[in-house]
C-alpha cells in the first residue's frame, strides 16, 4: 500500500533537491563574495588603502600547493597563515605580500615613493672673498619603509580582523654629516698680517699673486704641504715680475721679489694656528715687517715652507692683499682646551755694523747729493747684526702651559756705504750755511723706498 506524500514533505524535498549540487562545493565558496578584506596604512597626514575579497583567485600554482587550496582562501586568518608561510620559505617580503595580495604591491610603491626618502649630510662651503666665508646646508634625515615588519604587522591583524588600520612607523636613516659636525670649522684659530709699501708695484704684484695660491686652501689633518710647490717657480712665465730679493748679503732686483713676505705671513699664521713645521729659513739679513726669528725665506729649488697638520681638525685658509697689508686668517675647529699662542724673540747678542765704506764723488755722480767735502749722504745704511732665538709660548687663559724654542737665527750686520763730495767750500758758501747737515735728502729717502721690506 502506497503512502501519499504530504504537501510539507513535497516542499522540503524540492528544497533538498535545489541546494543538492552546492552541497559538492567547498565551503569557503558558500561565503558571500561581498566579504572584502579592507587594510589602511597612515603616515602623518597620509592615508592609503587597499581592498581585495576575501576569496580572490590565487592564480599561482605554488602558493596554491602551499596554501593546500584549490585555488581560493576564504577567512582572512588564512591569508594570514599563507603570508606566513611564505615568509618562512625566504621569499623577499615584497613578493610575498604581491603573491599573496594581488595588487598590494602597487599600493606598497606609492607608499614608497610618497615616504621612503634618503637621508642627506649636512654640507659646507667656504667661500673667502664673500662674507660670511662659510655657508652651510643642514641635514636631511632620511625614511624607510620596513617591508618585512610590515608584512607581520598584516598577519597580525589578518588574525583578528578583515577591516584594520596600520599606523606607519618607517625606519629612521640618519645621514653620515650633521650640521654640529661643520659648524665649528668657521671658528677663527689664527689671523697675522704684514704690511708693505704700496709705492712698489711689483713687489705689490708678486705678494698678491703668492698669496692667491693659499686662498681658500683646505689643510687637511695629517698631511704635508709645500709653498714652492703651491706656488710654483718664480718666473716671468708664471706672472711673476721683477722686484728687490736679497742675494749673498746684498738687495739685487730679481723675479718674484716680495715672496718672501707672503711666505712670512703665511708661517707666522699657521704657527699661532698649532701647525708643526718640516722646514722653514730666515734670511740672511733683518726683515722689516716681522719681528726677528719669525721671517720664512723661501727660494724655489733651494729653500721652502713645509708645514704638516697635527692638530685635531682640517683647516682652511683665507689670504687677502688690502692697502698696504697683506694677510692670512686660519679657520679650523677651536681647541679643547681653547689656547692661545704668543711669538717672543730672545737676543742673545747684538753685532755692530762694520765701518762705513766711504765713496769719494769724484766724478761727481753723486752730484745731487752731495758737491763738497763737508757734505755727506748715506746710499746704504748700515744695520746691526743679532743672534736671536724664537719662541713660541701658549698659554690657557693667563696660565703659561709651554714654552717651545722653535730655532735659532744669526742675521748679519751690514756696512754703511756713504758718499762725500770733494770740493772745497767757498767763503762766502760757507758764511750763508745755515742749516745742519742732512745726510738723507728726499732722493736718498725715495730710493730706500724701494728697500725697506724683504
Amino acid at each position: 500500500m502506497k503512502r501519499k506524500l504530504g504537501t510539507k514533505s513535497i516542499f522540503f524535498t524540492l528544497i533538498f533537491l535545489l541546494f543538492l549540487p552546492f552541497l559538492a562545493l567547498p565551503l569557503s565558496v558558500l561565503y558571500a563574495d561581498n566579504e572584502f578584506i579592507t587594510m589602511s596604512f597612515t603616515y602623518e597626514n597620509l592615508t592609503f588603502t587597499y581592498t581585495t575579497k576575501h576569496l580572490d583567485y590565487i592564480d599561482n600554482f605554488y602558493l596554491r600547493s602551499i596554501a593546500g587550496k584549490n585555488g581560493r582562501l576564504g577567512a582572512p586568518s588564512e591569508r594570514a597563515d599563507l603570508l606566513e608561510k611564505v615568509l618562512t620559505l625566504g621569499v623577499e617580503p615584497k613578493i610575498a605580500l604581491q603573491y599573496v595580495f594581488k595588487g598590494l604591491e602597487k599600493t606598497l610603491e606609492n607608499m614608497q615613493q610618497k615616504i621612503d626618502c634618503k637621508p642627506k649630510n649636512a654640507t659646507m662651503n667656504f667661500n673667502p672673498n664673500i662674507s660670511p666665508y662659510f655657508v652651510f646646508e643642514k641635514e636631511k634625515i632620511g625614511y624607510k619603509i620596513n617591508v618585512e615588519k610590515l608584512c607581520f604587522e598584516i598577519i597580525e591583524n589578518l588574525r583578528t580582523s578583515a577591516n584594520f588600520t596600520i599606523k606607519l612607523k618607517p625606519q629612521v636613516l640618519n645621514p653620515e654629516i650633521f650640521y654640529n659636525d661643520l659648524k665649528d670649522f668657521s671658528n677663527l684659530r689664527s689671523s697675522f698680517f704684514t704690511s708693505f709699501n704700496e709705492d712698489n708695484v711689483n713687489r705689490k704684484h708678486n705678494i698678491a699673486l703668492a698669496m692667491k695660491k693659499f686662498n681658500g686652501m683646505k689643510i687637511e689633518r695629517g698631511n704635508e704641504y709645500s709653498f714652492n710647490n703651491t706656488t710654483g717657480r718664480r718666473s716671468d712665465a708664471n706672472g711673476y715680475l721683477p722686484a728687490n730679493i736679497i742675494v749673498d748679503k746684498k738687495y739685487v732686483e730679481g723675479f718674484g721679489g716680495g715672496v718672501c713676505q707672503a711666505s712670512t705671513t703665511l708661517y707666522n699664521a699657521l704657527l699661532l694656528a698649532g701647525m708643526d713645521f718640516r722646514e722653514v729659513h730666515s734670511h740672511s739679513l733683518v726683515s722689516s715687517y716681522v719681528n726677528m726669528g719669525f721671517d720664512a725665506m723661501v727660494n724655489y729649488g733651494t729653500s721652502d715652507l713645509r708645514w704638516v697638520n697635527n692638530t685635531n681638525t682640517d683647516m682652511f685658509v683665507r689670504t687677502y692683499v688690502e692697502g698696504n697689508r697683506v694677510g692670512v686668517q686660519i679657520f679650523g675647529k677651536p681647541e679643547n682646551p681653547c689656547y692661545t699662542y704668543k711669538r717672543v724673540t730672545e737676543v742673545e747678542k747684538e753685532i755692530a755694523p762694520p765701518a762705513d765704506e766711504v765713496i769719494v764723488d769724484v766724478d761727481g755722480e753723486y752730484c745731487d747729493l752731495v758737491n763738497f767735502s763737508d757734505e755727506s749722504a748715506y746710499i746704504n745704511l748700515p744695520h746691526k747684526g743679532y743672534k736671536v732665538r724664537a719662541i713660541l709660548e701658549k698659554y690657557d687663559g693667563e696660565n703659561l702651559v709651554e714654552r717651545k724654542f722653535l730655532r735659532r737665527v744669526n742675521y748679519h750686520a751690514t756696512r754703511g756705504v756713504k758718499v762725500v763730495g770733494v770740493k772745497e767750500r767757498p767763503a762766502s758758501i760757507v758764511e750763508e750755511k745755515t742749516v745742519p747737515q742732512v745726510y738723507l735728502d728726499k732722493k736718498t729717502v725715495d730710493f730706500w723706498k724701494n728697500y725697506n721690506y724683504y
